[in-house]
């Protein structure tokens, strides 16, 4: 159910009544104690493929990461949204507590779902703040979810101040 706490010690924030997914059935946000600042990445630099229209659909965040870490191979935790994403584990950033690895960073859609499904209903302890997605604009810019208006709109990648990352996941 929608709000409960999932096996990640995080929140459930989707649930695929209608088997529209395959591969998931429920998307999960992390606990806020995982929540951090960070730029989506170090450069300007092309990831074609988290980019378009289906990069942004719910189901895509985990293709999106996989694919913002081949490009930036050599960026860090801290210097990429989608590197710290896939390497959240209990204790990663210390005092994040989660019995699970298997995060990622969530794309424009999956970023509007926990929005709509967690923020609006005042649960999850979430920022006021700008959430970065996995959706790629262009080249120079992506994709961020505005958790205080629900607005969307891109920005440069490797933007300070940094924008709030919550890892997702899928299962």
């Amino acid at each position: 159910k929608i709000g409960v706490q999932g096996p990640g010690g995080g929140l459930i924030f989707f649930v695929d009544y209608n088997d529209q997914y395959a591969g998931f059935n429920y998307l999960e946000a992390a606990p806020v104690s995982c929540e951090v600042q960070r730029t989506w990445s170090s450069a300007n630099t092309a990831v074609t493929a988290a980019s378009g229209w289906a990069a942004q659909a719910v189901g895509q965040g985990q293709a999106n990461t996989t694919a913002i870490l081949a490009v930036f191979g050599s960026d860090t935790t801290s210097d990429n949204a989608a590197k710290y994403a896939d390497a959240l584990a209990s204790g990663v950033p210390g005092g994040c507590v989660t019995s699970k690895d298997d995060w990622f960073l969530g794309s424009l859609g999956e970023m509007m779902l926990m929005y709509t499904n967690l923020r609006q209903a005042g649960v999850g302890g979430f920022s006021a703040g700008k959430y970065w997605s996995s959706s790629e604009y262009d080249a120079n810019y992506a994709w961020y979810q505005y958790f205080t208006s629900g607005d969307q709109d891109y920005n440069p990648k490797s933007t300070t101040p940094f924008f709030y990352v919550r890892p997702v996941r899928a299962f």
